[in-house]
């Protein structure tokens, strides 16, 4: 979890560094700054309040609702739309600026924007720029933590080669090498010597250690939960294509129990095939799968598979292969420099950037030196807003970090309960079909609830006849679609999917530590 900093270096939400709260105070009246203040000058005011988060809710709310209602900072526009405003000042220019590639990035069509890409931007937004430089763990403390991890998970082992590579871990644990860093070549060739051994010690691994045959039983077991079980929800060939996935990695397996696998396996093909020649609606195809009782073979071939792999060697689990991929990001002398962590946030998060960049042409004499500024300056307090709406509503606030011809404007918040629940709130503003709002709740981890709140009848009925292409996508991504309703939006909100537990929130967003 995130948590709020109280410390003294919370200077980042003093007016003199986040433009969006100096705005705030200016437009506030007096009798607003005396409910949220305590102190006689700002920064003892805004210390006094970041330090009773959590405890004074008061003054927080007192002061989200100046920001929000404020007027400066509710007509920036969306972020999108500043991005695409400075690029355009920047190409107007004979020689391009380098801060136009990383614009660009902020820009990819969302078409072209996968799971992996989508995380790394939004870590790269400038609203966490702060909090990630605070909690940075240099390399030599992750390949720390990495060698202790893999040492204490390999000296379970049965197997003389595997034990020597934990020992071998150990012994670059206790080296002065690693202790003082006197020398990051030596370290980075201990490490390279570790990734090798562990190299031929997978590639000796039965297929049945594959990760893929993991992630395909997941998928599998995922689409024969009973809340999927249901003529809406339910595909044959969602089924099918893990099982097929699942019979060809164990076709190459050569472990003993495999035999009595690959039949339970043929006795599941038979039966979907039986059930294929029989059916042809999903309701009664449900119904043959359910009254031959495949749900339960497939749950019986489940535990079979995990009960081989439980009983292989610790080398070959779950937890040595993240290791494995952590090392191989630690295997060189510029990996563990220092310094490098440091230089890898401030390189790439667009805040950093941004400042590093409106520096230099406030000193030099660009031709469009004034407009770049303006659009600078006004992106810098986007980003500024975003960081002071995240701590002041205890969850994570943040611009949409991707380019989309329907999206006018549009922004999400996170937050995180207590009893492990998630909730989202996305707000957008469509070009054609105006105001559309999602409130998602996740909980036991792949239970999702999504309200749809859009007053466009039009766009509504174009939900209506994709729910079922939405259900398949989140199936497919192992979240399964509790509930997915749509309302009409009014001045009092229907009741919220959050329920009452939307009480016990607790994200503990740092802004700064």
């Amino acid at each position: 979890m995130i948590n709020i900093s109280t410390s003294k270096q919370l200077d980042i939400i003093l007016p003199n560094t986040n433009k969006a709260l100096a705005h705030v105070l200016k437009d506030a009246t007096p009798k607003e700054l005396e409910i949220i203040t305590q102190g006689k000058d700002l920064k003892s005011i805004m210390n006094t309040i970041l330090k009773q988060s959590g405890n004074s809710a008061t003054s927080d709310k007192e002061l989200l609702n100046l920001v929000k209602n404020n007027p400066t900072l509710k007509s920036l526009g969306d972020v999108s739309s500043t991005i695409k405003d400075l690029l355009n000042s920047i190409k107007s220019d004979k020689n391009p600026l380098p801060i136009e590639k990383t614009l660009k990035n902020f820009l990819i069509d969302i078409k072209d924007l996968n799971n992996s890409e989508l995380k790394q931007k939004l870590e790269n937004s400038g609203v966490f720029l702060e909090s990630r430089l605070k909690n940075a763990k240099t390399p030599l403390q992750e390949l720390r933590a990495t060698l202790t991890s893999l040492a204490k998970t390999l000296q379970t082992s049965e197997s003389p080669s595997t034990r020597a590579i934990a020992n071998q871990a150990l012994e670059v644990l206790k080296s002065d090498t690693l202790k003082t860093a006197s020398s990051l070549n030596k370290l980075s060739s201990d490490v390279q010597a570790i990734i090798s051994k562990l190299k031929t010690s997978l590639r000796s691994a039965d297929t049945i250690h594959n990760p893929a045959l993991t992630k395909a039983l997941d998928k599998l077991t995922h689409q024969v939960e009973p809340k999927l079980l249901t003529p809406e929800n339910f595909k044959l060939s969602s089924i099918k294509e893990p099982l097929e996935q699942i019979s060809l990695i164990m076709n190459k397996s050569f472990t003993m129990e495999t035999k009595s696998i690959l039949g339970a396996l043929e006795k599941i093909f038979q039966a979907l095939k039986t059930i294929e020649q029989t059916t042809t609606t999903p309701k009664t195809s449900l119904e043959q799968f359910l009254n031959a009782k495949v749900p339960e073979d497939i749950n019986k071939l489940s535990q079979s598979i995990n009960s081989v792999i439980q009983k292989a060697d610790p080398v070959f689990s779950k937890d040595i292969g993240l290791l494995f991929n952590k090392l191989q990001t630690l295997n060189s002398a510029d990996k563990l420099n220092p310094q490098n962590t440091v230089k890898d946030i401030i390189a790439n998060d667009l805040k950093s950037i941004l400042l590093q960049a409106g520096d230099e042409i406030a000193k030099s004499s660009h031709p469009n030196q004034s407009e770049l500024l303006k659009h600078m300056d006004k992106l810098s307090l986007q980003i500024d807003h975003y960081q002071l709406l995240s701590h002041l509503s205890n969850g994570s606030s943040l611009y949409l970090p991707f380019s989309w011809d329907m999206l006018q404007e549009g922004n999400i918040e996170l937050k995180k309960a207590e009893n492990d629940k998630f909730y989202c709130d996305i707000d957008l503003k469509l070009k054609e079909y105006g105001e559309l709002n999602l409130k998602l709740t996740l909980y036991e981890k792949n239970q999702l609830n999504l309200h749809i709140y859009s007053s466009n009848s039009e766009f509504k009925e174009i939900i209506k006849e994709n729910l079922s292409s939405l259900r398949s996508a989140l199936i497919n991504e192992q979240i399964t679609p509790r509930e997915i309703r749509i309302f009409e939006p009014k001045k009092q909100p229907p009741p919220s999917p959050y329920e009452s537990q939307h009480d016990n929130l607790n994200m503990g967003f740092e802004v700064k530590g």
